[in-house]
């Protein structure tokens, strides 16, 4: 290229030329598209013994969560 500087720019039009091609067409999101497999439940009990937790809390989540189409473990 140091003895040729005509194919030098040349080749460095043609780069320019395909980066701003493939650049406009690279699909730009503001909120990216995904799904969530995991989901996490948090609940405040505070002053609770671990039995009333269980009782009051984990059962009835895990009965309502187990209803649901789609779940696959609790």
């Amino acid at each position: 290229m140091a003895t040729n500087p005509v194919a030098a720019n040349i080749l460095m039009l043609f780069f320019l030329a395909g980066g701003l091609f493939w650049g406009l067409q690279i699909k730009q999101e503001v909120f990216p598209e995904f799904d969530i497999d995991e989901v996490e439940i948090r609940v405040a009990y505070p002053g609770a013994s671990p039995e009333e937790v269980a009782d009051g809390i984990i059962l009835p989540v895990e009965e309502a969560i187990s209803s649901l189409d789609g779940v696959r473990e609790v």
